[in-house]
């Protein structure tokens, strides 16, 4: 197994990294606020999987005292990506990959320009998950991960490719489902399929997935969004399957009631992700030449929110 290094241990990087490290992968965790409680006590799942205590955890406050590993993972929200460049400065060196856990459009390329030697890859994370409290991580649905990279070559002898194989092999190996994708670009917009409509409208209308799709009005407006999403990925060259709203729809359903991640950053006061979510698919869908109206006037809608609320 390879060796991870896993920034940001909240919900997501706290999840994955646990059922890496419990399966026999080398983890490191970089958790500044939670350092001394997972030091202390450890890292907790409850999960639907059953649960478990990561203890001892290999954890670090400062990047600089990090040990070398074969991944980088990256946890933390796409809010805080103006420190990376810092934090990762220490752990990046020649042909490291850097594995991006987050939602959003366009952060694997500003990864990759930082660091121009670096084998950056993405992975799309399809679970409900929330951190409780510090080092303690409830798993409460899904939990599928799908890894791509960002360059568009996929040669089997690519390093891309043995980076993609190997991290899928790992997290298969901790109970994780994986698939490696042949298209970041194509996944990337199947997940915003999910996230534009649901963390948004969890935020505008206080309510949860359930909730959302239960009323007759929410749920025609998630399904605008998602069809705003599939144009815009149509637009910049990564066409989603035909039926994929509907599957989508299909896969929420099946989910237990789940309130998104933006809406448990809203009710806790904290910045919500809108640049990532929708300023960015919006700016790519335009330079290809097609507006996405609705999803343009939900960003505005969260932003008028936050800068409310902060007032």
């Amino acid at each position: 197994m390879f060796s991870y290094t896993i920034v940001g241990t909240g919900a997501v990087g706290g999840y994955y990294g646990a059922r890496l490290a419990k399966a026999g992968a080398t983890v490191r965790f970089l958790a500044r606020s939670d350092y001394q409680a997972i030091k202390d006590n450890g890292l907790t799942v409850d999960s639907i999987a059953g649960n478990f205590t990561l203890n001892p955890v290999e954890v670090y406050r400062d990047s600089a005292d990090i040990p070398e590993s074969d991944v980088i993972a990256i946890a933390l929200k796409t809010t805080a990506n103006g420190e990376l460049p810092k934090l990762l400065a220490p752990l990046v060196k020649p042909g490291t990959v850097i594995l991006v856990m987050q939602n959003g459009l366009g952060m694997e390329s500003d990864i990759q320009e930082a660091f121009p030697l670096s084998v950056v890859t993405g992975a799309l994370c399809y679970i409900c998950a929330r951190k409780e409290g510090p080092g303690k991580i409830v798993h409460q649905d899904k939990g599928s991960v799908t890894v791509g990279a960002l360059t568009a070559s996929l040669d089997p002898a690519s390093p891309h490719r043995a980076a993609l194989a190997g991290i899928a092999s790992d997290f298969a190996k901790s109970g994780v489902p994986a698939e490696v994708s042949d298209s970041l670009g194509t996944s990337r917009w199947k997940k915003l399929l999910w996230n534009v409509p649901f963390n948004g409208l969890s935020v505008a209308l206080d309510c949860d997935t359930r909730e959302i799709l239960a009323e007759p009005s929410s749920r025609r407006m998630a399904i605008r969004l998602m069809e705003e999403v599939a144009r815009g990925a149509a637009a910049c060259g990564f066409p989603l399957e035909k039926g994929s709203i509907e599957r989508m729809v299909g896969y929420t359903e099946t989910m237990t009631p789940y309130e998104p991640s933006m809406k448990l950053d809203w009710d806790a006061g904290r910045p919500m992700e809108i640049e990532a979510l929708y300023r960015a698919p919006v700016r790519a869908a335009r330079s290809a030449g097609v507006e996405l109206g609705a999803i343009a006037s939900l960003g505005d809608l969260l932003e008028f929110m936050e800068a409310k609320k902060n007032s």
